[in-house]
């Protein structure tokens, strides 16, 4: 069992890291933002950041990232889904990392190539989170909001070429699970509709939906309704597979599932498009099989019955399209906190109650690890594996926290109506977070000798 002071002290340590090394400056909108990829801001990341900072009372830093999408967005709805920022942009006394030169000269391609790829549909659903925080949705310009219609029908419309309702990823490294191209493909590949994209943005449709709402835009409230009960259908129709009690990506070009088996079919359950029943089928005869998903440390991202399934991920060939590296993220069979966070919330509200606690103390002994957190974890023995440590981003700070939201029933990622009230004062409380996020709690720790291991 995880214990409460053995949480706090987790919790405290995670917020210093957070504190001395996450802020970034944006010189071109003149404010500072959060990132812990150095000072580049990524898609998804930025949602996971801004749930960790909002822990914080710290979600100005992600406002300011969101503004800096809306900033570089073209007039087609498109943002790319890395975003640079100017300089090291480091405020505090963060140290600078060193990259060896093959890892800089891959960061170079992949920015290149990520030019292409659209930032992921997670800016509604960070949206209205800040929205229920606040209890309104005022802070938002009515100019803002279109930005991010046109965003999000980037996503329906340019991203779904052949109009059936289900979008597709770009490549692997577009999806966030970089090493994932037997079921996306390399750069440009175009072909799969992803069963965790259509779930993101059957998501990001119903946050789009509540925003609309809050702000009386009654046509776009339809809008994002219609597609998103139109995306529900068309996973129903296209995407799951009754023999195998699985939600198969789809090849897009061919019309066929992509027969691989990823954690991906679990973000069904976080986004509500799993029925009970196949619930019950995905979670008995997949997820809890330690043939399949059901690792040591739980949930692996690959399936072990897959032939792709590694813990050391080596590319195939060196002059592989992806440029990937040795050991470079592992999703082919590593567990990854972006994942782990949803997974468990998904399914604490399909009533997996005891599997849900299982992933979120497995995700905390994770993170809690000498020299923690990291980016990603082998998932047979637990160990932390990526760039380096410890590790800053949102994802991974959220290990510290996911299994206190289930004891309190505390879930913000929760799609609600805007005067809902989003109310983190009492899991705070718990949690012992009493200080502020803010330029003089930096001052004050910038001054400080930053602890790098908390045992």
């Amino acid at each position: 069992m995880v214990s409460l002071d053995k949480t706090r002290e987790l919790v405290a340590y995670v917020q210093n890291l957070m504190v001395n090394n996450g802020i970034r400056h944006y010189d071109m909108l003149d404010v500072d933002y959060y990132a812990a990829y150095g000072d580049n801001l990524y898609d998804w990341e930025h949602y996971f950041d801004s749930i960790a900072l909002s822990y914080f009372n710290a979600e100005i830093y992600a406002i300011n990232g969101l503004k800096m999408c809306l900033h570089n967005q073209r007039e087609d709805g498109f943002i790319c889904r890395h975003i640079k920022g100017t300089g090291d942009g480091v405020v505090g006394s963060a140290d600078k990392t060193d990259f060896s030169d093959e890892l800089v000269a891959v960061g170079a391609m992949w920015e290149e190539m990520e030019k292409e790829e659209h930032f992921k549909p997670f800016l509604c659903q960070f949206v209205l989170m800040v929205s229920r925080m606040r209890g309104d949705v005022t802070w938002l310009k009515l100019e803002e909001f279109k930005k991010l219609r046109r965003y999000v029908d980037h996503w329906l419309f340019a991203c779904d070429r052949n109009a059936n309702g289900l979008s597709v990823w770009c490549s692997s490294s577009h999806s966030g699970a970089d090493t994932q191209h037997e079921r996306m493909g390399a750069w440009k590949s175009w072909f799969c509709e992803g069963v965790d994209l259509n779930c993101y943005l059957y998501r990001e449709c119903l946050a789009a939906a509540r925003i609309a709402e809050a702000m009386n835009l009654t046509d776009d409230a339809a809008h994002f309704l219609e597609h998103a009960e139109r995306k529900k259908r068309k996973m129903q129709e296209l995407m799951w597979d009754e023999k195998d009690g699985f939600f198969y990506d789809r090849n897009e070009k061919t019309g066929e599932f992509i027969k691989v088996k990823t954690a991906a079919t679990f973000v069904t359950l976080w986004a509500g498009i799993a029925t009970k029943e196949q619930a019950e089928n995905m979670v008995q005869r997949h997820l809890k099989n330690p043939k399949e998903f059901w690792t040591p440390y739980p949930v692996c991202t690959f399936s072990q019955s897959e032939p792709g399934y590694t813990q050391f991920f080596k590319p195939p060939g060196s002059d592989y399209v992806q440029g990937l590296i040795p050991d470079h993220g592992n999703w082919n069979g590593g567990t990854w906190p972006h994942w782990n966070y949803i997974f468990i919330h998904g399914l604490e509200a399909y009533g997996y109650h005891k599997e849900a606690r299982q992933v979120a103390e497995k995700f905390f002994e994770a993170t809690s690890e000498p020299d923690g957190p990291y980016e990603w974890h082998n998932a047979e023995t637990g160990q932390g594996r990526g760039m380096y440590h410890p590790f800053w981003a949102g994802a991974g700070v959220l290990g510290a926290i996911a299994k206190t939201e289930l004891d309190m029933g505390f879930d913000p990622t929760k799609i609600e109506s805007v005067d809902v009230k989003l109310d983190f004062s009492e899991i705070r409380r718990v949690l012992g977070i009493d200080n502020p996020f803010d330029t003089k709690l930096m001052d004050t720790a910038a001054g400080c000798e930053t602890e790098t291991n908390m045992h």
